[in-house]
């Protein structure tokens, strides 16, 4: 069994969909961007329809709950929305949700922010999400996050390091695990690690370490620019690999060594793990990077060992 490679679009629009990938590769993922999205009924049908139709034409389906406008922590509208949420997913025929901890700070606040605290009320809710969701056969992947947002300016630092999963994993949940998203790891890895070298330490993280739970998803693409407080530079994600900042040998191993470990978990769970390419495009309508994407790791052997890259040349 290899992954899948799936597709985003938004689950909004579902003019998004590029049919031959679904045809050829197999898997697509919808994304809801906004919390206000989701605020109205017609909004719900529309998601609905989408979703349905998505999965007709596509062998795999997953859901991305918003990040925007959309903190399932403190707001209990929003909570409600999350639950609803992933009920529709598995009613559509979706295998999960990736979920983002959505705990934004700004640069401002930062230095007396309680993130252990923060963490700790984030898994306190999802194991409320856990119990509410008994009975409904769709997992959650709960996302690492940069160590800095992309403009330097703010922070979602909830779940960055393998070890800030940590308190998740003792949950002992089956339906929690990660979503484990390679560009935001080499972000944070090469971030880290220049600081460490800086200050003439150890790096205190390796670049292939992973959380001690299931990986249930992967999401690839690089990166281009490093955002840090005061800095006029910005981070770019979503950049195909030949064209990002870092090495790609490096990038390789991340997702080698995420993918095996996402293939080991859905091996005991009887499904197939997915590599979701988060490629920014110029037209959404008409994909370009994510076939870019896709032939760079065709021409990987060890990852073209590892996910399914099939489908006909352009």
């Amino acid at each position: 069994m290899n992954a899948s490679l799936r597709l985003t679009f938004d689950g909004t629009r579902r003019s998004q969909i590029d049919r031959r990938w679904a045809r050829e590769l197999g898997g697509l993922e919808a994304y809801v961007f906004d919390g206000g999205d989701l605020e109205h009924e017609d909004q719900w049908r529309v998601l609905d329809g989408s979703l349905r139709h998505a999965r007709q034409i596509a062998r795999e389906l997953t859901l991305h709950f918003p990040t925007e406008n959309a903190d399932w922590v403190a707001d209990r509208v929003i909570y409600d929305r999350l639950r609803r949420f992933c009920e529709l997913a598995a009613d559509t025929g979706a295998q999960g949700v990736v979920l983002h901890a959505n705990q934004f700070v700004q640069l401002a606040d930062w230095p007396g922010f309680d993130l252990a605290d923060a963490r700790a009320k984030v898994v306190e809710k999802l194991a409320r999400l856990d119990g509410d969701l008994a009975g409904v056969p769709v997992w959650i992947g709960v996302e690492n996050l940069p160590v800095i947002g992309a403009q330097g300016i703010d922070f979602d630092s909830v779940f960055v390091t393998p070890e800030d999963f940590g308190p998740l994993a003792a949950l002992g949940s089956e339906r929690i695990g990660v979503t484990w998203d390679v560009c935001h790891w080499a972000v944070s890895y090469s971030t880290l690690s220049a600081i460490a070298r800086l200050e003439r330490r150890p790096v205190p993280v390796g670049p292939y370490e992973l959380p001690r739970l299931p990986v249930k998803h992967v999401h690839f693409a690089s990166f281009a620019g490093h955002a840090m407080p005061g800095w006029p530079e910005q981070c770019t994600e979503g950049v195909p690999p030949q064209d990002g900042s870092i090495g790609q040998d490096l990038l390789a191993g991340m997702l080698s060594a995420a993918v095996e470990a996402a293939l080991g978990a859905a091996r005991a769970e009887g499904r197939t793990p997915g590599v979701v390419l988060e490629v920014q495009e110029d037209d959404y309508e008409g994909r370009k990077n994510c076939w870019k994407t896709r032939d760079w790791l065709a021409a990987d052997p060890r990852l073209a060992a590892l996910v399914d890259c099939s489908g006909s040349d352009r």
